[in-house]
């Protein structure tokens, strides 16, 4: 028997029971006699099975609903696979169908929603831009990569945003745009981690139009931009700098010349000496501004050729022979191992030169210096280090030395542009090597480079 006619088989014998049960108390008034005790025996067995098939059908409909129950919540727990098991009565049987429809839509949905999740958070994280999402308690419940980089977040989501990154302008600007409702959108100079940061700060609105509190910022790392801006008014100031002093003295000896030094033979040959060097310096300065422009806008090409590390300090050293004379400095090249390098033979020859040009400056007469090719200093690589006995530079110096104009003294005007260091790194790195320098004060300084040793084929 199916289901279905068990279930109409209860409720038929049910109705009976209960009719007999009416007929037995019907007749039972009307008078005694023996059919009358059959029917009301009838009635009371009719009663007692309707009894029976009414607890069977609530025991049957309990199963059916704890059997529905279970697969609900094995659902609610994110099991989208859960189905109902056997059920007993028919109205339960014909949910089975609706429930697993159901259930399906749901899988399908929470597919979709994970997928999109993904590519949302992949977009977020490839994005050069920071975003950050604040909640109407203050609490930071998104951040991606470039954001987290750029604040040095180290907050785990849901931390609060003022614990997340302290600063008092950033909190301000999250809570005046809540207060007003509308995007705002400041600059801010952030200390902590030294970086200037355009941050957009937008409101976010529900569906139904009513404010939420929620904060969306967009964060825009502005910092390389203000250190071109910087270096730019720095290099303005530097190069003013530099030709109004010589500038200033030639205006000041053609006045005195003018004013009748001119008649003196002795002060106007004095006179006309100063004001070549100073127009020299110029020159000199000119030069190395377009050299150096030259490097860094990638207008000089290098000319790639295997060359001897050795032979270009040997040749080096010859252009500085009468100078080196002139100051009584032992200037010495020795090398070790093989010293082949792939470069551009003219630019090394410069980058050394500045190497030599600022040793002899600092080296004091009867002094030494050493240019020492090493092909074994460091596989697969040829060091060049020019040292030398001098006066030495002070630690806090050090790190400033490859920029341009900078000078240890700068009382000292004849000692060089400050710009041949410059143009010595970024010759090296053009080459795809090191530079740097070792020393301490009054025990001299090496300069040194590091390039790709070439092998014989």
């Amino acid at each position: 028997m199916t289901r279905r006619r068990w279930h109409e088989a209860i409720t038929i014998a049910g109705w009976l029971g209960t009719l007999l049960a009416v007929l037995a108390g019907v007749m039972a008034a009307l008078a005694s006699q023996p059919l009358i005790s059959i029917l009301a025996f009838a009635a009371a067995l009719g009663i007692l099975f309707a009894v029976v098939c009414s607890r069977r059908a609530r025991a049957a409909a309990a199963h059916d609903a704890d059997t529905l129950k279970a697969a609900m919540a094995r659902m609610a727990e994110g099991d989208l696979t859960a189905r109902p098991g056997d059920l007993l009565l028919e109205p339960a049987i014909a949910l089975r169908a609706p429930f697993v429809t159901m259930a399906e839509s749901l899988a399908t949905l929470f597919a979709q929603l994970s997928e999109h999740r993904s590519h949302l958070v992949a977009v977020l994280d490839t994005m050069a831009d920071g975003v950050m999402l604040v909640d109407g308690n203050g609490r930071l419940m998104l951040a991606n990569q470039a954001a987290q980089e750029m604040l040095a977040l180290d907050a785990p989501a849901g931390a609060r945003l003022s614990a997340a990154f302290r600063d008092h302008e950033l909190q301000g600007l999250v809570a005046l745009c809540r207060e007003s409702q509308e995007r705002r959108n400041v600059e801010l100079a952030l200390p902590s981690v030294r970086r200037s940061i355009s941050v957009t700060a937008t409101p976010l609105t529900s569906g139904s139009g009513a404010p939420e509190m929620s904060v969306l910022l967009t964060l825009h790392d502005l910092t390389t931009l203000r250190q071109l801006e910087s270096t730019r008014r720095e290099f303005v100031a530097n190069v003013s700098h530099e030709l109004r002093s010589p500038l200033a003295s030639i205006k000041a000896m053609v006045e005195t010349l003018e004013g009748g030094a001119v008649n003196d033979q002795a002060a106007a040959t004095d006179f006309l000496d100063r004001i070549h060097r100073e127009v020299d310096r110029m020159n000199t300065l000119v030069d190395d501004l377009l050299e150096l422009s030259r490097i860094e806008s990638g207008q000089s090409a290098l000319r790639l050729e295997t060359v001897d590390l050795v032979a270009i300090a040997t040749s080096t050293r010859a252009d500085f022979e009468m100078r080196i004379a002139d100051t009584g400095v032992s200037v010495e090249v020795t090398s070790v191992g093989s010293t082949k390098v792939l470069a551009d033979a003219a630019k090394l020859r410069q980058a050394i030169a500045n190497f030599l040009d600022n040793a002899l400056k600092f080296t004091p007469a009867g002094g030494r210096i050493e240019v020492r090719v090493d092909g074994a200093a460091r596989e697969g690589s040829v060091r060049l280090q020019v040292s030398d006995n001098g006066q030495g530079i002070a630690p806090e110096h050090l790190p400033h030395l490859f920029e341009r104009f900078y000078k240890v003294d700068r009382s000292r005007r004849d000692k060089g542009t400050g710009l041949g260091l410059a143009i010595a790194k970024h010759i090296i790195e053009l080459h795809g090597g090191q530079i740097g320098v070792n020393s301490s004060e009054g025990a001299g300084a090496s300069f040194w480079f590091l390039l790709p040793q070439q092998t014989d084929c």
